[in-house]
């Protein structure tokens, strides 16, 4: 039962703590790597601003079983008066643009392929439809290389959020101390593969998750395990685990990022 309770008011210290983070932090904050997409427009019409857009992404080639780009958590497709871009946590082979724009046409894409990986691109809007096409000025090498390291914060505060929780449950359970130097450890060699490795994978954006946040839960576990197996039990290298991992993940999807 005292077990219990300390578990309880941990998690209650963390339901705060989120909270906090939550109310304090920018809404559409973007921290760590993933796919992503961008479109400039040109014009053989009067330039007219867009007004709305869609993403349809699609299994087959002829786009048939199109569905809109699922808005959630920093994953969707979002455009101002002259651009679009989108962000995903995995994208489908294939791709089609629905844009409407001020002049009160709705215009359709060709369907583009990118094999689920992400691009720049750009769109040409003619009387009818759209074409979509590969950006020939899309980002160097280097462009991409700063954009990785920009992510620098969110993995610094991934690790300051499962630090304190390894922190909670030291002060509230009683585990080692030896805890709060492990789990940072855990967190850089786990971090890279769900960010960098996962989406190489190309998996639909659920599965990819969730196997993900599984192997984040399973690794980090068998790290913390492999330097206090001595001292903790199983079961609660399990539970500090899941719930490290549960917590920078709801926190993350709250504030759009991707932990």
């Amino acid at each position: 039962m005292e077990t219990l309770r300390r578990v309880s008011y941990c998690l209650f210290v963390l339901v705060v703590l989120g909270a906090g983070l939550v109310s304090a932090a920018p809404a559409r904050a973007d921290i760590g790597p993933k796919p992503s997409m961008t479109f400039r427009f040109e014009y053989e019409i009067p330039r007219t601003a867009i007004t709305s857009g869609q993403q349809i992404e699609c299994k087959q080639a002829d786009c048939a079983d199109g569905e809109p780009l699922a808005e959630i958590g920093p994953q969707g497709f979002q455009c101002d008066s002259d651009s679009c871009e989108s962000q995903a946590y995995g994208y489908a082979e294939y791709h089609r643009l629905i844009i409407t724009f001020a002049d009160g046409v709705t215009r359709e894409s060709n369907v583009f392929a990118t094999m689920g990986s992400g691009g720049d691109f750009v769109v040409t809007v003619t009387q009818d439809e759209l074409r979509v096409e590969r950006d020939a000025t899309a980002r160097t090498w280097f462009q991409q290389l700063r954009e990785a390291i920009g992510c620098v914060p969110g993995w610094g505060l991934t690790l300051i959020i499962e630090t304190l929780v390894a922190g909670l449950f030291v002060a509230t359970l009683g585990m080692p101390r030896a805890l709060l130097g492990v789990v940072p450890v855990a967190s850089l060699v786990t971090l890279p593969v769900v960010w960098f490795v996962f989406p190489l994978l190309r998996l639909p954006w659920l599965a990819g998750v969730g196997i993900a946040e599984s192997f984040a839960v399973v690794c980090e576990g068998g790290i913390i395990g492999a330097f206090t197996h001595r001292m903790l039990s199983l079961r609660r290298i399990a539970l500090l685990s899941l719930v490290m991992n549960g917590v920078s993940f709801l926190i993350g999807l709250t504030l759009g990022w991707p932990f």
